[in-house]
Parts: C-alpha cells; structure tokens; sequence
C-alpha cells in the first residue's frame, strides 16, 4: 500500500491518500490487518504533527505502531463475525455458470459484508485475494500532467491540488467521462470470482434500476480465462456480464 502526503497550496494542511492499484494472490485476512495498521499508526503520526511536530519528531514508529494496535484490536474477528448470505457460501462452491447466476438473482451486497465473504473466502474455502484497480483518462488527455489531487464539489467546480497544464473545464471533463474499475478476484487453482463495479455505477451512470449503485459478477465459468479478463479491464474493454449485485450503503462507512 502506498501512502501519500499532499499539502494544500497555502502550505496549511494536507491530506493523507492510501493507493493499492494491485493486490494479487494474498492471503486477505493477513494483508487487511497489517493495511489497516499501516494506515492507523500513519494516521495517528499525522494528527499529533499536526498539533505537536516537535514531540512528533522524537518519537519512533515503534510508538505509533503500539498505538494503532490499540485502535484496530479485534478488527479482523469484527469482520469475520458479519453475516453474509448463504447464496455468497454456496456461490463459492459451484463452478456453474448457471448455478452461479442463479444464486446471485436478486442479492445485494454492503461493503461491511463485503469484507467479511472476503475473509470467509480465505478461512473457509482456502480462495486468495487479489485486487485491482484500473484508470482509463479520455485519449486525449493520455500523458497530460495532472494535478497530484482533483475532485468535482457539489456546486460543479474543480477543486485541484498541484500543478496542471489543463484547464478546470477539461479536468472536469476527464473526471465526467474517465473510465475506472475496481474489482475483486477469489482465485484458487484454476477456479476464479470476480466482484467489480465501475465509478459510474457509484455515480447512478450506468443503466440499471435508474442509476442504483451495483456490482457486476463474472468468474471462470464464464469462458474467459482471468488474464483475459483483467487485461480487458486494463484497457477499460471489459466483457460485460448481465449479473448484478445491488450495493448497499456505500459512503456510510463510519469515519477512523
């Protein structure tokens, strides 16, 4: 996971980014513990330079890491304790497409339960973990230096940190039509799942239920080998899939 500190123009503040464009073939209930540690005792760090970076500059990351252990204590039994669907359990233990269709009609997925058929995955059926994330800017845009931050604000302006050759109309324009996917493989052997959704699902853009936020669902039994597939994501050419999954409560993750 890499971590990035990004200062405000003024020098006053700053935001804290965490980036894994590419996680493959872990074991998650490990990779997530040790994330969340990372990100707990960098964020513990942050806050006291905040108010204090003298005392900050004395202080080893053994400290900080001591710390974060005390916040995330238990996370990975809280996760593994969410309930999740008996259709996601069977769901892993076929290699049907038509079953598979079958059981997924009509389900729907939060990111709390999310977490937890992640882990179940590993604990109860041995699948590893892996994890991608793909952008693909407007052609035209390839290659242009961006500015390190930039996200639309309700009223519809650029807000933007860093230098940039584009205009805020045409940032604008790339974050209103770039395609990015996010996905999630259970992988083992020669046996795949994938649970992915695109930035204009989570933006009630893509058609389905008048712009219901959802994930799509391939796997091995598609007729498609994993290579294929994530190299089709990177490309931003992806097979589409009639299979989706309602996603609930997105955005009402409680804040650290």
């Amino acid at each position: 996971m890499n971590t990035e500190r990004i200062f405000n123009e003024n020098g006053s503040g700053f935001i804290r980014t965490f980036a894994s464009d590419k996680i493959e073939k872990v074991n998650p209930v490990e990779y997530y513990k040790n994330a969340e540690l990372k990100q707990s005792a960098t964020l513990i760090r942050d806050m006291l330079y905040a108010t204090n970076p003298l005392l900050t500059s004395f202080l080893d990351s053994e400290y900080f890491e001591k710390k974060a252990k005390e916040m995330v204590v238990g996370y990975c039994e809280q996760c593994e304790k969410i309930e999740v669907n008996e259709n996601f359990i069977e769901l892993l233990q076929t290699e049907r497409k038509k079953d598979q269709v079958r059981l997924l009609k009509g389900m729907t997925l939060d990111p709390d339960v999310l977490m937890s058929l992640i882990f179940k995955s590993y604990n109860d059926f041995n699948y590893l973990y892996s994890k991608y994330h793909f952008r693909n800017l407007p052609p035209e845009f390839e290659g242009k230096k961006l500015p390190k931050l930039f996200h639309l604000k309700e009223d519809g302006s650029v807000h933007k940190v860093g230098e940039t050759e584009l205009t805020d109309g045409q940032l604008k324009h790339i974050i209103e039509n770039r395609k990015v996917i996010v996905s999630h493989f259970f992988e083992k052997d020669d046996i795949w799942h994938c649970f992915f959704l695109t930035y204009k699902s989570l933006g009630g853009k893509e058609n389905w239920k008048d712009g219901q936020p959802h994930f799509h669902y391939i796997s091995s039994a598609f007729g498609i080998s994993k290579e294929d597939f994530v190299e089709s994501m990177r490309t931003g050419n992806y097979k589409s899939t009639s299979v989706h999954i309602d996603l609930l409560k997105y955005g009402e993750q409680p804040n650290k």
